[in-house]
C-alpha cells in the first residue's frame, strides 16, 4: 500500500482542518490590571492590586454608531476582580467590554477600552465605567481579537455616592457591595496607568482536528 509523504500528510491535515465546519466563535478573555482604593464589603482597600478578568464569546461583538462614531461591545459571561491582600470575588452585575476605537471629541482624545456595567441590558451602548485603559495602540480595536498587553494611562473608578439616596446601587460582587474612592471625569486628566490584554482561546473543534491529525501523522511515521 502505498505510503504518503510527510509533505503530503501535513497538506492532507491542514485541509480537513479547513474545509471542517465552524464550530462556535472563540471564547475571549479580557483581562485589567492597575491599582485602586475604595471598599468592597465592609473591607476597605487602598493603592491596592486589581484586577479584572472577564470572559466573553468573540461572536457577541456588537457595534453602533452614536455621534457619528462608531463603538464596540461584548457581553461578559463572566467577571471577577482580586483585589490585592482581600481576594477575588465575582461581579454579579451585568457587564461588558466598551471599546472606543478613535477619539470622540469631548469624550476621549486617545482610543481605549473600558470595563463598565451595562445600564439598561440587554442593551450595550449604555454604560457605567468601572475600570479603562487609553492608549493610541488601541486605535481600531473592536474588542473580538487578541491584543497586548497594553500599559498606558488608565484606572478604576466609578460614582461617588454609589448606594446612597438618590444614586445608583454600587457593584454588586460576591463579598458584597463595591465602590472605589474616585471617579475620574475626564480620561485624559488620569496620571495613573493600567494594562488591558486580550486573549483569545481557540474553538475546540479545531483543537481535536489538530490533536488527532498529528497522532494520525505519528502512526503512520511510525508504520514506516
Amino acid at each position: 500500500m502505498r505510503v504518503l509523504s510527510a509533505a503530503a500528510r501535513i497538506l492532507l491535515v491542514l485541509a480537513v482542518v479547513a474545509c471542517a465546519p465552524k464550530a462556535q466563535a472563540s471564547t475571549i478573555r479580557y483581562e485589567l490590571t492597575g491599582k485602586g482604593t475604595g471598599k468592597i464589603g465592609n473591607t476597605s482597600f487602598t493603592d491596592a492590586n486589581i484586577d479584572l478578568i472577564a470572559i466573553g464569546d468573540t461572536a457577541a461583538v456588537v457595534s453602533f454608531t452614536e455621534m457619528g462614531f462608531t463603538f464596540y461591545a461584548n457581553p461578559f459571561s463572566a467577571f471577577t476582580i482580586t483585589i490585592g491582600g482581600i481576594g477575588t470575588a465575582t461581579i454579579l452585575d451585568i457587564s461588558e467590554i466598551f471599546t472606543v476605537p478613535q477619539p470622540v471629541p469631548g469624550f476621549t482624545t486617545v482610543p481605549g477600552v473600558i470595563f463598565s456595567r451595562t445600564d439598561n441590558p440587554p442593551a450595550l451602548d449604555g454604560i457605567t465605567g468601572i475600570g479603562f485603559n487609553i492608549s493610541n495602540v488601541l486605535a481600531g480595536y473592536t474588542a473580538g481579537t487578541a491584543i497586548g498587553p497594553v500599559t498606558d494611562t488608565g484606572t478604576f473608578g466609578f460614582v461617588q455616592g454609589c448606594s446612597t439616596p438618590g444614586h445608583d446601587p454600587c457593584i454588586h460582587t460576591s463579598l458584597g457591595l463595591l465602590s472605589f474612592a474616585s471617579n475620574p471625569d475626564n480620561p485624559q486628566d488620569v496620571t495613573t496607568q493600567t494594562t488591558f490584554t486580550a486573549t483569545t482561546v481557540p474553538e475546540p473543534a479545531t483543537l481535536f482536528l489538530l490533536s488527532t491529525g498529528a497522532a494520525a501523522l505519528v502512526g503512520r511515521r511510525r508504520k514506516k
